[in-house]
């Protein structure tokens, strides 16, 4: 702390040599607490050299004292052109001019010891370090004034009662049996879909396979069958029966009503000869004959993004999809009964 002392400064280079051999945040949190103590320590370095000895600090009444004297002082001080305040009380009978004072006066008749304003124009003003102004600066230098919009006030329109429309009240239980009976449609529809194609397509075959020679390749019984949309083991395509090639997002659909049909037991998932998926027909057990024959239902996820759809309405020349295309639902329009009307 004494002056010349570069303690500090040989400290913090010493500690900069060590931090580079730092490896654990356990050194270097030490290393953070050096540091801290020696900012603490420059300044009050700092402070005193401005201060002075910083132990000792400022005798704060001795320096009371010396306001309070030099305010009295100001009382009976008549070799200056100021003037003591008003609330300054002096003795009676006694020279404006005499500095002595009476032995027997007390310290209160000495002149106001709180004389604060003497205090100011004699000591503090003229060693103000502000710039001489005309007056306060109040606000910016610049101001815009604000003008007030004016507003044109409209007559409140009225509403004729006779041209109001109720909007028509929706439940959510509405919209849960509407959501639940057009799901419960679909199935429906597409299962009678499933159990016909997958007849028609089996006889088709058989009509067309007793026309032809008892050797037939095995490779033309397949094209007969893709040409019924039949399967060898007796089952549709699934893709061909689901995959829509004009809509992506209806094919989507179509697996979805699928997934429900499986399970409720309506319809199966199987493989045909060369392991590509197939779709059957299904009656449901009761689940009493269901735990007697140990059928077990099994859950599998089945991904299909844009990509993978392409890519197989492309390697399996899916030109119609069995389940016809859906026209899209124009978008409702606004009437006098609403947008439900």
């Amino acid at each position: 702390m004494q002056e010349g002392n570069d303690g500090i400064l040989k400290t913090v280079e010493k500690a900069n040599e060590y931090f580079h051999k730092v490896k654990q945040t356990s050194d270097a949190t030490i290393d953070s607490r050096l540091l801290v103590s020696a900012a603490d320590l420059s300044f009050k370095k700092t402070a005193h050299l401005a201060l002075g000895d910083s132990a000792a600090g400022i005798d704060v009444d001795e320096f009371v004292s010396k306001c309070i004297a030099f305010m009295r002082q100001g009382s009976t001080d008549s070799s200056t052109s100021l003037r003591p305040a008003g609330t300054q009380r002096r003795r009676h009978g006694r020279p404006s001019g005499g500095t002595q004072r009476d032995p027997d006066d007390s310290e209160d008749d000495q002149g106001d010891a709180m004389n604060w304003d003497w205090l100011g124009r004699a000591a503090c003003f003229p060693h103000n370090g502000r710039p001489c102004v005309s007056g306060f600066l109040l606000g910016p230098l610049s101001v815009q004034k604000r003008t007030r919009q004016q507003t044109q006030r409209r007559a409140r329109e009225r509403i004729d009662p006779t041209q109001a429309v109720k909007p028509q009240e929706l439940r959510e239980e509405d919209l849960d049996k509407l959501e639940t009976s057009n799901l419960t449609q679909m199935c429906a529809e597409i299962n009678k879909l499933l159990s016909q194609t997958q007849l028609q397509g089996q006889q088709a075959v058989e009509a067309e396979m007793s026309q032809m020679a008892e050797d037939v390749p095995a490779e033309v019984v397949q094209d007969v069958m893709e040409q019924h949309c039949v399967a060898d083991d007796g089952g549709v395509p699934l893709f061909h029966f689901c995959l829509d090639p004009e809509s992506f997002g209806q094919s989507v659909e179509n697996m979805f009503y699928v997934s429900f049909l499986v399970r409720d037991g309506l319809a199966g998932i199987a493989t045909d000869s060369r392991g590509l998926p197939t779709i059957h027909a299904a009656k449901p057990y009761a689940p009493s004959e269901a735990q007697k024959k140990g059928i077990q239902k099994h859950q599998a996820v089945f991904s299909l993004d844009f990509e993978t759809w392409e890519k197989l309405i492309e390697v399996y020349g899916i030109k119609k999809s069995v389940i016809p295309h859906r026209a899209e639902a124009a978008p409702p329009e606004t009437t006098r009964q609403g947008w439900y009307g």
